[in-house]
């Protein structure tokens, strides 16, 4: 599905809409606050990013709220995804006091960890599908995003025999009827994005899979009549990558001269790789992620200037047919999940 004809995707997509998305899973850290947080999202937003990808665990259930305040304010101006399948963990004053206890003792008594886990709700709750759990995510996703209606609802980390539970599609339709969902599809690995495509794929509206230069998921993807979304070509190994690339002269310099991007320049690298991503998903969205608002603004300038030019992502990916990076991927992100 290309931008340009988004009324065929059930006018959810603006018109005309730059074709990148901003990321919060990893907007909550411990060395940023809430503001701080906030102010990464108004300052993709001002920049001309419409596309807000979130879910109901990122932040520890907090992602959401922080997004809500955004939307509260410029709801009709943005395209709002979550995820519903994996819940967060509890948030409950004693369930945390329990669990620091118990990670404190941990530190001083290290064999307290064989028989004194830390508690189960601490942790996100995964394959939440059963149908009153999942129910009760998408309306706390709505109530957090203060909103009456998700643009996009994706199954996170969802399997195949997920979708053979009738009950919950059909709880997914009775979303859409109700209006509080106007698209649905999945968000997970590439292994199991296809499996699902073999038996599903004209139930679902919209694929999401991570996709970058080390594996090219995308290029696994049978053609599909749906939107496919795109992230993580931007992650550790982004930095794994760089560090090679300062360190060794030689292998700069071909990358240099193929791609015409400095590729010890942080800044430039990332330019180069989010150009790719939309390159090889030219009729989706890709989803980035950048830490500071100057970068937000730098990521998206150089995308709606098209500073890089298909002289060079053919550079690139002349580099990415070679033996040798190929080789240097697979040592180097060998047991990385992104």
């Amino acid at each position: 599905m290309t931008v340009a004809t988004a009324e065929l995707f059930r006018g959810i997509l603006p018109r005309n809409m730059l074709p990148l998305g901003f990321g919060s899973g990893a907007l909550l850290s411990k060395r940023r606050t809430r503001r701080e947080a906030l102010r990464l999202l108004e300052a993709a937003m001002d920049c001309g990013v419409t596309y807000f990808d979130t879910a109901r665990m990122y932040g520890a259930g907090r992602a959401e709220g922080i997004l809500g305040e955004l939307t509260a304010r410029n709801r009709e101006r943005l395209v709002l995804a979550s995820k519903a399948g994996i819940l967060p963990q509890s948030r409950a004053l004693h369930v945390r006091a329990r669990s620091r206890s118990i990670r404190l003792l941990h530190k001083v008594v290290p064999s307290s960890r064989n028989y004194l886990p830390v508690p189960s709700a601490s942790v996100p709750h995964f394959g939440a599908f059963g149908l009153v759990e999942f129910q009760e995510s998408v309306e706390t996703s709505l109530k957090e995003l203060r909103t009456d209606y998700l643009d996009i609802l994706l199954l996170h980390e969802c399997s195949a025999a997920d979708l053979e539970e009738t009950d919950l599609l059909h709880v997914l339709d009775g979303l859409k009827r109700e209006g509080k969902v106007r698209a649905f599809g999945i968000a997970t690995g590439i292994e199991e994005t296809t499996s699902i495509l073999k038996r599903h794929a004209a139930l679902l509206d919209v694929v999401q899979i991570p996709s970058a230069i080390w594996n090219m998921n995308v290029r696994r993807l049978p053609t599909i009549e749906g939107l496919v979304i795109t992230h993580s070509s931007l992650t550790s190994r982004f930095n794994i990558l760089l560090d090679r690339l300062l360190s060794d002269e030689r292998m700069a310099a071909e990358w240099h001269s193929l791609t015409k991007v400095d590729p010890r320049d942080s800044t430039e690298l990332a330019h180069l790789l989010l150009a790719h991503a939309l390159n090889a998903n030219p009729n989706g969205i890709v989803i980035f992620f950048s830490s500071s608002p100057a970068n937000v603004v730098a990521n998206v300038k150089s995308v709606s200037s098209r500073a890089i030019d298909e002289k060079q992502i053919a550079g690139l990916n002349a580099l990415l047919a070679r033996k040798d990076v190929a080789e240097f991927f697979e040592t180097s992100f060998r047991g990385l999940n992104f």
